[in-house]
């Protein structure tokens, strides 16, 4: 039923006296001009610029843990406490070994200096002079390794209290008071870094020269938002893009660093991703439903001052949200046809109101006050927004 009116357009024919006085019921919009970003759309999966698997470095029992599992924590926090008693005898020990070889290497360097002193009379021989020096230097290497195992049980006791090597949030805590661990073991807790984060996505080889083409020094801005909440928009930049491309899967890896001070975004979720390469400046723009399929080609209708109708091809562009850029074929300022296409012939006189977009109002981030609104893109999300 719908290929009469399909063939009219494309036949370009007049409608008759009668389709003349019966006015058909359109929907009407101004064509604008705005900023219409190029984008890159794909999925992308959520990391942490900074994940750490605790472990510990002394084997011992935990005594104490001084955290809540799903807490945000500070670098330098104290999380657990081994058992330090061992550590702390092992200290003693080694203080109280440096103060024994300090000791006899003290009398040893005096006995050293009497007999070289002596010896000058030659009442003290060659050889007991070179034993002298020997036990001198061996005393004088014993207390340096009793310095070395100072420092050893020091950090020893340092490591029983185990603190957070960098700031964010704990997952599951996987020991508890009582347990024995061992060195390098067992994982006492994963910390992530949630105040940015990372999204990894990839784009095929063939996006691959658009995109270089617009990496001029300057970072490029990249969208994510959430499936379940497509208004609430996050934005950040670019930052990686790897050194070659997938030999199996013909596409290339790609990284954007994005703000997430209120922790919106979590490691492991998957997002779709936006990577805007480029901005089309003052660009005629009219809704996407606007641009037909003929057998022609593309076209729209315009809704000349008395009322009547006209037949347009037009070379469309980039699709953004519900938008469409139209290259050629419209003016600016110009009343074009949203809705009713599909009774209209050329010459045909239309009742025209005007159309409210059913999308949420929603201003694209950082395209300036004169910027399209609208909701999600026209091309679907794992494909590319390209010029046509």
């Amino acid at each position: 039923m719908l290929l009469l009116p399909l063939a009219l357009v494309g036949c370009g024919q007049k409608p008759n006296s009668a389709q003349q006085q019966a006015q058909k019921n359109v929907l009407v919009t101004t064509v604008k001009r705005t900023d219409v970003p190029v984008q890159i759309n794909q999925f992308g999966r959520v990391s942490s610029p900074e994940t750490v698997n605790i472990k510990p470095q002394v084997a011992g029992r935990i005594t104490e843990v001084h955290f809540q599992e799903g807490q945000e924590v500070k670098k330098g926090d104290l999380l657990f406490v081994i058992d330090p008693r061992p550590f702390q005898a092992d200290l003693r020990q080694a203080q109280g070994q440096l103060k024994s070889d300090t000791a006899q290497l003290e009398v040893n360097r005096k006995n050293l200096q009497r007999d070289i002193e002596v010896g000058r009379q030659r009442f003290v021989s060659e050889m007991d002079i070179d034993n002298l020096q020997a036990q001198v230097a061996n005393y004088e290497g014993a207390v340096e390794k009793d310095h070395a195992a100072i420092d050893r049980a020091n950090l020893n006791l340092e490591y029983c209290y185990v603190k957070s090597p960098v700031g964010g949030r704990t997952g599951r805590r996987l020991v508890d008071p009582g347990n024995y661990v061992g060195i390098g073991s067992d994982v006492l807790v994963n910390i992530q870094r949630l105040d940015r984060v990372y999204v990894d996505f990839s784009i095929s080889e063939n996006s691959l020269a658009q995109l270089r083409e617009n990496m001029d020094g300057s970072l490029l801005k990249v969208d994510v938002d959430q499936p379940s909440r497509p208004d609430a928009l996050r934005s950040g930049s670019l930052t990686f893009l790897d050194n070659s491309v997938s030999s199996t899967a013909g596409s290339v890896l790609l990284r954007a660093t994005i703000p997430n001070e209120d922790r919106y975004l979590w490691p492991g979720q998957y997002v779709n991703v936006a990577l805007t390469v480029q901005v089309l400046k003052d660009a005629l723009v009219v809704p996407n439903q606007t641009v037909q399929i003929s057998k022609n080609g593309p076209y729209l209708f315009v809704v000349n001052a008395d009322k009547t109708v006209d037949l347009r091809l037009v070379k469309p562009g980039v699709r953004y949200r519900d938008l469409i850029v139209v290259n050629e074929g419209v003016k600016d300022g110009e009343t074009v046809v949203v809705e009713g296409q599909l009774a209209l012939a050329k010459g045909m006189k239309v009742n025209a109101q005007p159309y409210q977009s059913s999308k949420p109002d929603v201003t694209p981030p950082g395209l300036g006050e004169n910027s399209p609104r609208g909701s999600s893109s026209g091309s679907e999300k794992g494909g590319e927004t390209r010029k046509d």
